[in-house]
C-alpha cells in the first residue's frame, strides 16, 4: 500500500470547513515514546514509568480541555515503534507489522486513550507530526486506525482525505484527527516539524516516502536500537545522546568477561547491519523517490511554498548516516578501533620484515594509533544536537519567512530568539514540557509563545515571547512564573 497524498481539493474543502471555527491556540508537545517498555528485557524502572504515564497524561489534557479550544499539536514520537518488539514469533512485516506495534501501544496506555477521546469530544482538534520513532504514522492503514480508536468512527466510513496529509493548521477542524508527514505552515506566521531531518543517525532521504520496496527503510539509530540497546536493558535509554566509546568500554567491562564478550558479539552484529543499510537495505528506491518527489510538489502547492524553498530546505540537512561508509564507521566508533587495529598490525609487520623486536613495533604502532584517534577525535564535532537545531531552525524561519519555528526531537525544551526568528523546542514530555502558542483573537496570528512544565497537577510557565509579525522583530517578554495557571 503506498503512502498518502493530499489533493488540492481535499486541502480546500477542509480549508472551508475550517475557516468559520473559532481561533484555537495551539498546545505542542513532543517525544512521549509510548510502548518504550513493550519489548521482550525490560527493565522495572520503564514499567513504572509507563504506569506513570498512563496516570498523568490523562490529568494534564483534561486541565487543558477545559481551558479552549485548543489545536494539540503532538510534534513526533508519540509512539516508539523501535522499542516495541514481539519476539521472534512475529513474521509480519511492514505496515502490518506497524499496525500491530501501534495496537499494542494504545491497548498499554487506555487511560491516555481515553482522554485524547474526551479532549476531541471538547471541540479541540489533534494533529500528529511524524518524527523518527514513529516513522510508521506515514502508512495509511495506521492512521485509520488511529483515526478510528480516537475518533470512535468506524474505519469503513471514514471519507477519503482521513489518511491525507495536511499541512495548514487552518485545516484541522474540531473533533477530528489529522497527520502531518514533515511539516505544518502558516505563510508569515509558524513554521513545525520535529526536527529529526537534521539529525544525520535519525533521518532518511525522501522524507514523504523513504520507502523500498514499500516498506520504510531504517536509519542508523533505528538499527542501533533495535538490534543493541533493546537486548541490553541494562544499558541507559539516553545512552546513544551521552555515552562516549570510552563510556561504553567502562560500562561493559564493569560487568565481567562474559558480558564483555556479549557486548562484543552483539555490537559486531550492529555494525554488520549498519553497513547492510550502507549497501542497499537503507536506501530508498525508484519508486520510493518517485513518490516523493510527487508529494513534494502537491505539499510545496498546499501549503503556500515554492519548490524551490522546499528543495532548499531539503538541502539543508545533513546526508544520512546509511549515505556514506564513513558514515557508519564513525556512528558505531568503527573508524577509531579500525584505525588502532591497523597501524598497530602495521607496526608488527614493518617490524617482523626489519628483524626487529616484534613486541616493539606493536607498541609503536599501537602509540602512532593513539595519536591517530585523538587526531579523528579533534576533527570529529561533538553531538550537540539541541544547539544544532537551533541554529538550523532560525535558518529555516528565514528560509520560510515565518517568525516563530517549533521543533521536538532534542528533548531539551527552550525558547531562543535570534534575527527576528523565534525558535521553540517542546522537549520531551515525559519532564512534562510543552509549548503553548498564543493567538490574536481577530487575524488569527501568533502573538506569543510560552515553555511549560506540568508537574503535581499544575503548569509552571518558564519562559515566554512575544512574537511578531512576519516583517519585525519578536520582543522577548522577560515574565517567568511559577504560579499555577490556566
Amino acid at each position: 500500500m503506498g503512502l498518502p497524498l493530499t489533493t488540492n481539493s481535499q486541502v480546500r474543502g477542509r480549508g472551508e470547513a475550517a475557516a468559520a471555527a473559532p481561533v484555537r491556540d495551539l498546545l505542542l508537545l513532543s517525544d512521549l515514546h509510548l510502548g518504550s517498555h513493550l519489548k521482550p528485557r525490560m527493565r522495572g524502572e520503564h514499567v513504572h514509568l509507563a504506569a506513570r504515564i498512563d496516570e498523568v497524561l490523562p490529568r494534564f489534557l483534561d486541565h487543558y480541555a477545559g481551558r479552549g479550544p485548543w489545536q494539540l499539536i503532538i510534534n513526533g514520537d508519540f509512539i516508539d515503534f523501535w522499542n516495541i518488539e514481539f519476539g521472534r514469533e512475529s513474521a509480519r512485516e511492514g505496515e502490518e507489522l506497524a499496525l500491530r506495534r501501534a495496537r499494542a501501544a494504545f491497548d498499554a496506555y487506555p487511560g491516555v486513550e481515553d482522554a485524547l477521546v474526551r479532549f476531541l469530544a471538547a471541540g479541540n482538534a489533534v494533529v500528529f507530526v511524524t518524527g523518527n520513532h514513529d516513522a510508521e504514522l506515514l502508512y495509511p492503514g495506521v492512521r485509520r486506525a488511529i483515526k478510528a480508536r480516537l475518533e470512535r468512527a468506524s474505519a469503513a466510513d471514514e471519507g477519503p482525505a482521513s489518511a491525507a496529509d495536511a499541512c495548514r493548521l487552518g485545516e484541522a477542524a474540531a473533533g477530528t484527527v489529522s497527520f502531518v508527514s514533515w511539516f505544518l505552515h502558516e505563510p508569515g506566521a509558524l513554521w513545525i516539524e520535529h526536527g529529526h531531518l537534521f539529525d544525520a543517525a535519525c533521518a532518511t532521504t525522501d522524507v514523504l516516502a523513504p520507502t523500498r520496496k514499500g516498506r520504510l527503510v531504517k536509519t542508523l539509530a533505528e538499527v542501533a536500537t533495535r538490534s543493541f540497546t533493546n537486548l541490553m536493558p541494562e544499558i541507559d535509554y539516553d545512552a546513544p545522546d551521552t555515552y562516549t566509546a570510552a563510556d561504553y568500554a567502562r560500562w561493559a567491562a564493569a560487568r565481567g568477561l562474559r558480558f564483555v564478550l556479549l557486548v562484543v558479539l552483539l555490537y559486531l552484529r550492529m555494525v554488520g547491519q549498519m553497513l547492510w543499510l550502507w549497501v542497499g537495505r537503507g536506501r530508498v528506491d525508484r519508486q520510493g523517490r518517485a513518490a516523493h518527489q510527487e508529494r513534494l510538489e502537491a505539499i510545496a502547492e498546499n501549503a503556500g511554498l515554492q519548490m524551490s524553498t522546499l528543495s532548499a530546505l531539503q538541502e539543508m540537512a545533513p546526508p544520512p548516516s546509511t549515505a556514506t561508509v564513513g558514515g557508519v564507521l564513525s556512528v558505531t566508533a568503527l573508524d577509531v578501533l579500525l584505525t588502532l587495529l591497523s597501524l598497530t598490525a602495521a607496526g608488527l609487520v614493518i617490524a617482523a620484515l626489519s628483524g626487529g623486536s616484534r613486541a616493539l613495533g606493536a607498541v609503536i604502532g599501537l602509540g602512532l594509533g593513539v595519536l591517530a584517534v585523538r587526531g579523528i577525535r579533534r576533527r570529529r564535532r561533538k553531538r550537540a544536537i539541541a544547539d544544532e537545531m537551533s541554529e538550523v531552525a532560525i535558518d529555516v524561519g528565514r528560509m520560510t519567512e515565518v517568525p516563530l519555528v517549533l521543533m521536538g526531537h532534542s528533548h531539551r525544551g527552550s525558547i531562543d530568539v535570534h534575527g527576528g526568528v523565534v525558535y521553540g523546542n517542546s522537549g520531551s514530555w515525559l519532564d512534562g514540557s510543552h509549548l503553548v502558542v498564543r493567538r490574536d483573537r481577530r487575524s488569527g496570528r501568533p502573538t506569543a509563545v510560552e515553555l511549560r512544565r506540568w508537574r503535581n497537577g499544575g503548569v509552571m510557565v518558564l519562559d515566554r515571547h512575544e512574537v511578531a509579525a512576519a516583517d519585525g522583530r519578536a520582543r522577548t517578554v522577560d515574565d517567568r512564573r511559577a504560579a499555577a495557571i490556566g
